[in-house]
């Protein structure tokens, strides 16, 4: 027999309407990376796995890059709506007229470098040597190689993502991430010297995250949810436990080992790659862009354009609170 309670509950769905409809889950966040799952990557992966994106309110999903991605197209295309690129990129983009701008970095440092025989005491001693360098790096930072050390175009050689090349050539130098190659090379008993190219005075940032302007525009709201989580993220994958990230990185990526991620980690603190303490993570400036694109201009890496601020917005740095402990 219904109840006075029952009856009640029926009374008031009648006069409401229709019973309350279940949140709606948000639409997905779309992230494509530009390598695979590693642990410069692992703020995101870590504020994956603690809950964060999900706690601010966003459903984010990470795809992974590699050599046969173009993440740019899949962008354009509205296939992603953030990826990981290039500061150069986005100077490119706008460039070019594309609707794609940086909202926020990773690193502060620049995490390319030159891996060198022992025998190579400063970069001047390089010219005449092979240069083994990617693809994309000769459209950014070789200009500004050839340039400021008067290496000749003749002198870059084709990068092919192992460290044989270098070991078997004595004469040879070798395009790195120091977070990254150096691991392999003294595992395998190589000697070496290392020349970060920040600190050989390339001004870019490292990894930047690219959005569309269709996804700046219109989900304004959730994008800056993203970039305080990722804030987060970072801070407690660099600094605190990261062994969540950790995991998500080896169950995304098998081929990666935990003492690559360990050495990676290691070195993102060694070399301050977040910036000193109280530095904001992810944080860009105006005068650094300005840099950046004077070099790259004065490099002859490429054309002075008037649309040139295109490539990033100072929107989201509000959205920007983690520090660097």
């Amino acid at each position: 027999m219904p109840t006075r309670r029952t009856l009640l509950a029926g009374a008031a769905t009648a006069l409401t309407g229709v019973t309350r409809p279940a949140r709606a889950e948000p639409a997905p966040l779309s992230f494509t990376l530009n390598w695979f799952a590693q642990a410069e990557y692992g703020g995101f992966y870590q504020a994956l796995a603690d809950g964060l994106y999900e706690q601010a309110g966003v459903n984010v999903t990470i795809a992974q890059g590699g050599p046969q991605l173009n993440s740019m197209q899949l962008l354009l295309a509205g296939r992603t709506d953030l990826i990981l690129g290039g500061c150069e990129q986005a100077l490119l983009a706008a460039g070019h007229g594309l609707p794609v701008t940086a909202i926020a970095t990773t690193t502060q440092t620049y995490l390319a470098g030159l891996m060198t025989h022992p025998d190579i005491h400063d970069p001047h001693d390089l010219r005449g040597h092979p240069i083994l360098i990617g693809t994309e790096s000769r459209s950014t930072f070789w200009p500004w190689l050839m340039r400021t050390y008067g290496y000749a175009p003749s002198q870059a050689g084709v990068d092919t993502s192992n460290l044989q090349p270098f070991a078997l050539n004595p004469r040879a130098a070798l395009q790195t991430l120091v977070t990254s190659e150096p691991y392999a090379a003294k595992k395998q008993g190589l000697a070496f010297n290392y020349f970060l190219l920040a600190d050989l005075g390339y001004p870019a940032y490292g990894n930047m995250i690219l959005a569309s302007q269709r996804i700046v525009t219109e989900r304004r709201d959730a994008v800056a949810a993203f970039l305080r989580a990722t804030g987060e993220g970072w801070q407690r994958y660099v600094w605190g436990d990261g062994r969540r990230g950790d995991s998500a990185i080896l169950a995304a990526n098998p081929s990666m080992t935990q003492g690559q991620i360990d050495f990676s980690r290691e070195t993102l603190r060694r070399i301050k790659a977040f910036g000193p303490s109280g530095s904001v993570l992810g944080g860009m400036t105006e005068d650094r862009w300005t840099t950046i694109h004077e070099t790259l201009v004065s490099s002859g890496a490429m054309a002075d354009t008037p649309d040139w601020k295109k490539a990033y917005t100072m929107a989201f740095q509000s959205a920007l609170v983690a520090r660097v402990p």
